[in-house]
């Protein structure tokens, strides 16, 4: 069993340039049903609207940071060896 802290998914506008485009970051700590940090997990954010993925690792202290993503609905999908799969839906931002 893996325990995910989505720390924060915010939109952010770029510049009030002609083209500004707004983007989204997701964060969090992949932990343990004990509170240890799960290092080297595998973590997928999916824009559920358009099937966009990006994927990223987490760190030694368990934290991983996905930025600069589209804005969206999102699906958040963590794998660790030895442990369940972790699936969030219903990210809005």
């Amino acid at each position: 069993m893996l325990v995910v802290a989505v720390v924060l998914l915010g939109a952010r506008a770029g510049p009030l340039w002609a083209q500004a485009e707004a983007g989204a970051q997701v964060s969090g700590v992949v932990t343990d049903p004990s509170g240890a940090a799960v290092p080297s997990a595998k973590i997928t954010a999916t824009q559920t609207e358009k099937g966009l993925t990006r994927m990223t690792v987490s760190g030694l202290d368990g934290f991983y940071v996905l930025p600069n993503l589209p804005v969206g609905p999102y699906g958040l999908e963590v794998q660790a060896s030895g442990f369940q799969t972790y699936l969030q839906t219903g990210i809005h931002r």
